[in-house]
């Protein structure tokens, strides 16, 4: 630059006397000795204006020169890296910072968010020094970033929270169906990890009130399978009062894998309810409540809840499909609710006596792939009779072989009772997911047709896959 300007001013200089001499000459001919002086002042003054209007085209012309953003950018640390991708000369860890911003803005304004993926960018906003812009953000993630503007970011942080930023589009689901494994469009809002667990526990050690990193342990407690774990940074920020409706269903996520046979009542139920509370439109609170509703056999209860959430999700999700079979279901279950309570005696005195038991083991093919407090179903269906099963049993496996027992009083309907047929199947299924409904990946095996009043054992061996 400073080249540049001594060339550039040699050449204005040069044309100056190339232009100012021969118009001196004639203007000394035509005017007087005190005139001279003036017009010399002025031809100076004409040649200064120039050479400064010169100089700021050059200067304004620099300050766009590839870089000079990055030049004005905070100063990174000593030693940080580049961010997301690799950091070229033009390039540094604040820019990729800044391209990661952009990009999860415009995902932002694209499709929404969950309150963490808010509570990220306002985190990224504190790290670039925007805190009008992190007060936004944070406004829009409600409760999940009731924690302070963070510090400008130490060694090593900006390629964390460039990481953080890049990886949170890409949140996934995990499951297909069901309580624990909610579909893809209803998703787990909960914070994406800022750093590892040993970072995270760190974190929360020095500042027990850094909500934000409560959040994030909470998630990668409950990814590990860790409910104990989650359930302990869950419990910290109900105390620290920061809990968003997203946080809360999770919450009860957690409470409701801890509990005995999974069940969704007691204090799971009051976390779906709290989740409620804060935000009726909450997807996954709402899976969540529908689910109770049918452990409960609140089948009329449950077919609103499917509906309610049906209607906050998308046309075009993927789980639209689910929810409309959980309906269909939900509305049979519910009509057979509403069966005259004398067709349902009529039924029960005519019903003989049926009972079907045995032993359910696991083919050694698949020993390494069932954990020991896997979600074990075996139920009785209809063999001639589409419908819903005339007996469900669920349990974990915590030792092979288990042991069953299949009665009239294990009856999802009053009024489709296993002794009112002779031709049943039996079947176990080992779910992958935690879900009665079946799924690529779960493991069972089905009996042959038998007649349930012939007080038939049975030893089932799960052998076969869901593809």
């Amino acid at each position: 630059m400073v080249l540049f300007s001594f060339i550039a001013g040699i050449l204005v200089g040069a044309a100056a006397s190339r232009v100012a001499l021969p118009m001196w000459r004639a203007a000394s001919a035509h005017v007087g000795h005190r005139r001279r002086y003036l017009v010399a002042l002025g031809f100076v003054a004409a040649f200064a204006l120039t050479a400064g209007i010169i100089y700021l085209a050059i200067g304004s012309r620099h300050s766009l020169e590839p870089g000079a953003m990055s030049r004005a950018l905070p100063p990174a640390p000593a030693g940080a890296s580049a961010g997301v991708g690799s950091t070229t000369a033009a390039g540094s860890p604040a820019k990729s910072m800044q391209n990661a911003v952009a990009g999860l803005e415009a995902r932002l304004a694209r499709e929404g968010g969950s309150p963490a993926d808010w509570a990220l960018l306002a985190h990224a906003y504190d790290f670039l020094g925007r805190p009008d812009d992190a007060r936004r953000a944070r406004g829009k993630a409600g409760n999940a970033t009731a924690d302070t503007a963070i510090p400008r970011p130490g060694p090593g942080a900006w390629q964390e929270m460039a990481d953080a930023l890049a990886a949170a589009p890409a949140a996934g689901s995990n499951g297909a169906a069901g309580r624990t494994a909610t579909p893809a469009s209803v998703g787990d809002g909960a914070a994406r990890p800022l750093g590892s667990a040993v970072e995270l526990e760190r974190r929360v050690a020095v500042n027990p009130r850094d909500a934000q990193s409560w959040l994030a342990l909470a998630d990668q407690r409950r990814s590990q399978r860790d409910y104990a774990g989650a359930r302990n940074a869950y419990q910290k920020l109900v105390d620290l009062g920061a809990m968003s409706a997203q946080s809360w269903a999770d919450y009860a996520d957690v409470l409701g894998s801890l509990a005995g046979g999974g069940t969704l009542t007691g204090d799971a139920g009051r976390a779906i309810d709290n989740a409620l509370a804060s935000d009726p439109r909450n997807p996954k609170a709402l899976w969540l409540k529908a689910s109770q509703a049918h452990e409960l056999r609140r089948d009329g209860e449950a077919l609103g809840w499917w509906k309610k959430l049906r209607a906050v999700l998308p046309q075009d999700s993927p789980d639209a499909r689910v929810v409309d079979a959980n309906i269909t279901e939900a509305s049979t279950l519910a009509a057979e609710e509403r069966v005259p309570a004398t067709a349902v005696a009529i039924a029960t005195a005519t019903a003989t006596t049926a009972e079907v038991s045995g032993t359910v083991t696991l083919d050694q093919r698949f020993t390494n792939r069932v954990q020991s407090d896997a979600t074990l179903f075996i139920y009785a269906k209809a063999a001639d009779s589409p419908g819903p099963p005339l007996a469900v049993l669920r349990t974990t496996v915590s030792a092979w072989p288990v042991r069953f027992r299949l009665d009239d009083s294990m009856a999802m309907i009053p009024s489709r009772r296993l002794s009112q047929f002779e031709r049943v199947v039996i079947e176990a299924r080992i779910s992958r997911s935690g879900q009665a409904m079946p799924a690529s990946g779960d493991l069972y095996v089905t009996s042959a047709v038998l007649d349930p009043a012939s007080g038939t054992r049975l030893a089932l061996v799960i052998n076969r896959e869901i593809g």
